[in-house]
């Protein structure tokens, strides 16, 4: 990484830094002024502990001055090294998946660094900026670790940046996947053909913003949901009552004109039934250029359902564990895309141990363990990262 700080005057070293803002994160540490307190106690495994208390003038300087692209470069670093030990290899499904959505860094009080786009408070008309990016998340491996961030200007929004944002996938993890999936915020004649032309395929939602679409696929597939679907999911409980997915699909529509790459259009009926013996039902479409045998009708349940994992995990996680859109930490200069890439990072490591290395054994064969909660993983990062030196400070972390 590149130390954007003036030589003059540079008490801290760069990487001692960072490691200490990192090792924060992953400890549930929110605040600066908590990291200065804790600062001592923390260090990441394998680097030796700070000496003297870290200021948190001196974070705050320097989180305001970081490369975010820097920060995503580790990024790639350490999914690639996930992908290596064959940790984001497609379970359930016969290809790799990536979808993409949208994800604000939290409301702040100033322009960050150009990036934020003005808004006003409807109780007082005070503005406002919010910082959007576009991530994406390998939704058909099992630990679904965050891949890229790409902000997006105030000028535009996420329709704008989807060929950029699948540029940069492609360069950093072209052999990862096959599939990109989106919402229909980013469903689009233009986008279609510019995924088929890179010979990937694309599952798009199709809601509103699409009509004359949107039409089509209801003229093709209303029709069929008198007749048993393609196929079902289990009924399941959810929020208090049953809930069963079914799924239709139709080739009616390939070759639609200026959608030539169209090949199948879905709709897939989630049905709710409640205690009471009532039903309601609620359906969403899609359109893909996937070949009718590429996906089994299992598999395209579970790349639909799957693709809300990037709001379900990435980004609550975020949200609701990490803290990103109540406590900034830093909001200056490039501080808040960089604490985003720093938050990935640490999502990738949390979200790894959660999956993978803080499961409890199965306790019956056949049976998957349990994941921890989100409040005991990270009660077992700070206990790892803090509990060798508040004692003695002999060594590292091991």
């Amino acid at each position: 990484m590149t130390d954007p700080r003036d030589r003059r005057g540079r008490r801290w070293s760069l990487l001692p830094l960072v490691h200490t803002v990192l090792a924060g994160v992953l400890a549930g540490i929110k605040t600066l002024r908590e990291l200065e307190e804790q600062s001592l106690d923390l260090t990441l495994p394998g680097f030796a502990p700070l000496r003297r208390r870290l200021p948190d003038t001196a974070v705050y300087d320097l989180l305001s001055r970081l490369i975010p692209d820097e920060l995503l470069g580790t990024l790639v670093a350490q999914v690639r090294t996930l992908w290596r030990s064959k940790l984001l290899a497609p379970v359930g499904l016969p290809c790799g998946v990536i979808a993409i959505d949208g994800k604000s860094l939290g409301a702040l009080d100033h322009d960050a660094d150009g990036w934020g786009q003005r808004h006003t408070r409807d109780h007082d008309g005070s503005p406002y900026w919010l910082v959007r990016v576009l991530r994406a998340v390998p939704t058909s491996s099992v630990g679904k670790p965050a891949l890229w961030q790409l902000p997006i200007p105030p000028t535009t929004n996420e329709m704008g940046c989807f060929v950029a944002m699948f540029d940069d996938l492609r360069r950093a993890y072209d052999a990862l996947f096959d599939i990109i999936t989106v919402d229909a915020g980013m469903t689009s004649k233009a986008h279609a053909a510019y995924v088929q032309a890179a010979s990937k395929g694309y599952v798009m939602a199709v809601k509103e913003g699409q009509p004359e679409l949107l039409r089509e696929l209801r003229g093709a597939l209303l029709p069929q949901t008198a007749s048993p679907p393609v196929a079902h999911s289990d009924w399941e409980r959810h929020k208090g009552h049953s809930v069963q997915r079914r799924l239709y699909r139709t080739v009616e529509l390939a070759g639609l004109p200026d959608w030539e790459s169209l090949r199948q259009g879905w709709l897939v009926r989630a049905v709710h039934r409640f205690d009471d013996g009532h039903e309601e039902h609620e359906d969403r479409f899609f359109i893909t250029n996937v070949h009718i045998g590429r996906l089994s009708p299992a598999h395209i349940l579970r790349i639909v359902r799957e693709h809300w994992s990037i709001e379900n995990d990435c980004n609550w996680t975020l949200d609701m564990v990490l803290a990103e859109d109540n406590t900034p930490m830093c909001t200056q200069g490039t501080a808040t895309l960089a604490l985003g890439a720093l938050r990935l990072l640490a999502y990738n490591l949390l979200q790894l141990a959660r999956r993978k290395h803080l499961r409890p054994r199965p306790p019956k064969p056949g049976r998957e363990a349990p994941h921890p909660s989100w409040r005991e993983v990270l009660r077992a990062f700070g206990d790892a990262l803090t509990r060798t030196w508040k004692d003695e400070r002999l060594s590292p972390v091991t």
